[in-house]
């Protein structure tokens, strides 16, 4: 008899808890298909660019210091590429092209931009990965006008009623327009509603955010009490066959803020970073990060007479200002795959990557 009143007492305290989870399932389940029914037809501008070599200019000479130089290079180049005879648009170097075209009322208190952005209370962002693909040749810095198509492709809702991260998917197609192209027409060229399809893009870029309500003050004052502390890290995944060690600074930080057009807070503004977002110093671009792993790995594939064909990451720790990185990598089976990553100070795991690679000629 204790038995069988215990299993009905139990019964009933478990039937309110039951019917709350269903009720969380369901207003998970109900954030989830009004923001990805919300985002995913948010038509967003076209985003026109001319591929004029300077920026690209600028970026080598902001980078030349800090990455790996071939034996043959010399002194940096500091007068700019002519027109006339242009070079192609290096790896990783779309990413300083085609900045967010907004006004500063388009700007959210963090300095980044409403484009993409769920809406309350989802007002943190950060940077968690994506893939790259070239389906063509590198276009030319010829000065030739240019554009980038964004479209947000798929939204997922993550975690706990309360504390749910809404994960964005936008996929950025770049190709080069003829002056006076129809925006109807520059869609119909460059994207297609099968995602496998590259239409007539060059470059086709995937891009994860992650974006979460802000902190409350007891959840800072709890990160606040890490700073200096050991974390938790994960190693690498196998001994690399190329290491490349930088140590990101301050300027660096400004100067890819500068290029990109990015005024986002974690990147220029210590207090804000500690006291806001609990991080102990600024954040190293999501962008930047892969940038110098792109441009590092390039470096070592070009003297194997590879080049990159696709590329997929994803951001495990973020990497601070003031703090050595070391981009690493290894080949796999034949060589047309490799696992790159990049460690922390601590050697830690902070990105993780694969590339697939094909011949140069």
């Amino acid at each position: 008899m204790v038995r069988g009143r215990f299993s009905s007492v139990t019964t009933k305290l478990a039937r309110p808890l039951l019917s709350l989870d269903r009720a969380q399932c369901r207003a998970h389940s109900s954030l989830a298909e009004r923001l990805q029914q919300e985002l995913t037809t948010r038509k967003l501008p076209l985003m026109y660019d001319y591929l004029h070599p300077q920026p690209s200019h600028l970026l080598n000479l902001t980078l030349y210091d800090i990455l790996p130089q071939s034996s043959n290079t010399g002194e940096a180049q500091t007068s700019l590429p002519s027109i006339t005879n242009p070079s192609p648009l290096p790896i990783g170097h779309h990413l300083i092209y085609f900045p967010p075209q907004v006004t500063l009322s388009q700007l959210l208190p963090d300095g980044t931009d409403v484009l993409h952005t769920p809406g309350d209370p989802f007002n943190r962002r950060l940077w968690a990965g994506g893939k790259l693909r070239f389906p063509a040749g590198a276009p030319l810095l010829d000065g030739s006008r240019a554009v980038c198509i964004e479209s947000m492709r798929n939204v997922t809702v993550k975690g706990r009623e309360g504390e749910e991260k809404v994960i964005v998917t936008i996929e950025r197609r770049i190709g080069t327009v003829p002056e006076g192209e129809s925006e109807a027409q520059t869609w119909s060229r460059l994207w297609t509603e099968n995602e496998a399809d590259a239409g007539e893009s060059s470059v086709i870029e995937n891009r994860d955010l992650i974006f979460m309500r802000c902190k409350t003050s007891e959840q800072i004052q709890s990160d606040r009490e890490q700073f200096g502390k050991p974390n938790r890290i994960v190693k690498a995944p196998s001994e690399a066959t190329f290491r490349h060690s930088i140590l990101p600074t301050k300027s660096l930080l400004f100067r890819f803020s500068a290029l990109t057009f990015n005024a986002h807070s974690i990147h220029l503004d210590k207090n804000y970073t500690q006291n806001q977002e609990g991080y102990k110093n600024l954040l190293v671009h999501g962008p930047l990060t892969l940038t110098l792993l792109l441009s590092v790995l390039q470096h070592n594939l070009s003297r194997l007479s590879l080049r990159l064909d696709g590329f997929d990451y994803r951001n495990l720790a973020p990497l601070f200002v003031e703090e050595e990185l070391t981009v690493c990598g290894r080949p796999k089976n034949d060589g047309s795959i490799w696992d790159v990553w990049i460690e922390g100070p601590d050697g830690g795991l902070a990105v993780r990557g694969t590339a697939r690679t094909c011949s140069l000629s």
